[in-house]
């Protein structure tokens, strides 16, 4: 069994903007390779066939989260008259520079260190309690930037508010609190 994911729009199937995932046994990509790749710019990722279906889910959760957090600026700017296409271009310049934090977030993540070398965690909470305030004096809708603060501060009472931003995977990684 080979299973894929296209990341990719409708418009974009046959071009390289479409991304494609497969997973399972690589002798079956390997077979179907050469049709495969008709359909875009294909990626293998293992033999297990559920990892195309994962990283799936987990480019969406990527895409809204950025997504919706330039819709939560623009709310914000919208307030004194900036339209979206004014705010995006900077935005767009945010989140590449956001991306470019990924691998060295990633090292942390995966050695368990979280030692912080830009800022802690306490700081950024703050800015996050900054960025609800703000949104409420604006009579913008806080409850994004709440459920990030939440999510911080019960890092921060676990006692992890000196460590770097990515310790936050350990809230990623236990359920809900009931």
């Amino acid at each position: 069994y080979l299973d894929g994911a296209i990341m990719a729009v409708p418009p974009a199937i046959g071009t390289d903007e479409a991304v494609i995932l497969h997973s399972g046994p690589q002798p079956d990509f390997e077979t179907h390779k050469s049709t495969l790749e008709a359909l875009g710019t294909i990626t293998y990722l293992g033999a297990d066939p559920g990892l195309a279906s994962l990283y799936d889910v987990a480019g969406l959760a990527m895409m809204w989260s950025v997504l919706n957090a330039w819709l939560q600026g623009t709310a914000m700017l919208r307030t004194a008259g900036v339209d979206a296409a004014t705010y995006a271009p900077f935005a767009q310049q945010i989140a590449t520079g956001v991306a470019g934090w990924l691998p060295g977030y990633a090292e942390q993540v995966d050695s368990d260190n979280f030692t912080a070398e830009v800022s802690a965690l306490e700081t950024d909470a703050r800015a996050m309690e900054h960025l609800i305030e703000e949104s409420e004096a604006l009579g913008v809708n806080a409850e994004l930037p709440k459920l990030l603060k939440t999510m911080a501060d019960r890092a921060l009472a676990a006692g992890h508010g000196g460590e770097q931003y990515p310790v936050l995977i350990e809230e990623f990684t236990k359920p809900a609190p009931a």
